[in-house]
């Protein structure tokens, strides 16, 4: 099986200077765990994720270092979530991203996942634009159905 076979081919994204509150509300509302980021020719730049917005609530190394008590507030990064909301997506997002193209094969996608440690890859074409998306579960999905009918279940 190959990405083309499996791949979601309707994909929420965000541009890099969209607000991480919009990004969050994505999210949130459709129950995702991250989305791509592209530019103005819809190519993949990097990727957002639950991760990458809780990661930014908590403190640098350095605001530990100079002030481990108010670091270790975590009722305090809890009021700061609406900080993280009014940062830009670029500000938080992984990049560069770890892409796939429509002819990559399914478990050279979750071999990918596995050793990346992410959950989703984004689909490009040729010419490097997103055309789909690829989660682990899509991955699982997919194998599970195709080597294990439901009727070996019973």
């Amino acid at each position: 099986m190959k990405a083309k076979d499996v791949m979601t081919k309707l994909v929420y994204t965000v541009k890099p200077e969209e607000k991480v509150g919009n990004a969050v509300y994505y999210i949130c509302r459709y129950k995702f765990a991250g989305l791509p980021v592209v530019n103005e020719e819809n190519k993949v730049v990097g990727v957002v994720s639950e991760k990458d917005i809780l990661k930014a609530m908590y403190p640098t190394y350095e605001e530990f270092y100079i002030n481990p008590l108010q670091a270790m507030d975590f009722e305090e990064m809890e009021q700061n979530y609406q900080e993280v909301n009014n940062l830009k997506v670029k500000e938080i997002m992984s990049s560069p991203a770890i892409t796939a193209t429509l002819e990559t094969p399914l478990l050279k996608i979750g071999s990918l996942m596995i050793l990346k440690k992410i959950r989703r890859v984004p689909i490009v074409s040729e010419d490097e634009k997103l055309v789909g998306i690829i989660s682990q579960g899509d991955i699982h999905r997919a194998v599970f159905h195709c080597y294990l009918p439901y009727e070996k279940l019973d």
